[in-house]
């Protein structure tokens, strides 16, 4: 099997699954210091000389086909550590904060996939586009392991980037009880300053 010619077909399946049962959230731009991505789906923040964030929620043309009951949020990060040195990402210090003031702290992507995969309709693991690709294996339904190895997998861990490398990938955060809501999202040592979501989009 050629791994990288299946892992963007992997990658999309995997980012449907915790995504599109969700609403949207949508970035808004709190302060100079954010800039929102061309499209108006992400936002971008930078420290000079050291590391450069991009943060959003998962596009629809990334994502195939499938729903998730999971009370859960999932944002895609991408951290690109524009320094010479190696830097260290520790997504145990990440938080959120809704607009009623109650905080979250980041779910590990051990726990996310285990609230993803408890409630997961049947059809999430069953659909056509799911019994069309899966896992480089055409024709077959991808197991609750394979699923949850790729939930792992597509997660953004702790961990050292190297100098002038990029690590990617999902983070997760109790979904507000609330049906619209506002996110602000701290991303620890990355970016102290709360980047803003929302469930309305901004005109």
């Amino acid at each position: 099997m050629n791994y990288k010619l299946c892992l963007p077909i992997v990658l999309v399946i995997l980012i449907s699954l915790p995504v599109l049962g969700q609403e949207k959230l949508y970035p808004v731009r709190s302060s100079p210091q954010t800039i929102l991505t061309s499209d108006r789906s992400a936002v971008v923040v930078e420290r000079a000389f050291q590391h450069k964030v991009t943060i959003g929620h998962p596009t629809d043309d990334r994502a195939a086909v499938a729903d998730t009951r999971a009370d859960i949020v999932a944002l895609w990060v991408r951290v690109q550590n524009v320094s010479q040195r190696p830097m260290k990402v520790d997504i145990s210090k990440f938080s959120s904060t809704d607009d009623k003031g109650r905080m979250y702290s980041a779910l590990m992507p051990d726990e996310a996939g285990k609230r993803i995969l408890a409630e997961a309709p049947d059809a999430s693991l069953s659909s056509k586009t799911l019994r069309g690709i899966s896992l480089g294996k055409a024709g077959n339904v991808p197991s609750e392991e394979q699923l949850k190895d790729d939930i792992q997998r597509y997660s953004l861990h702790s961990g050292e980037i190297a100098a002038g490398a990029a690590k990617e990938g999902l983070i997760y955060f109790e979904r507000p009880q609330q049906k619209k809501f506002i996110l602000r999202v701290v991303l620890g040592d990355l970016w102290s300053q709360p980047l803003v979501f929302s469930t309305e989009k901004q005109k």
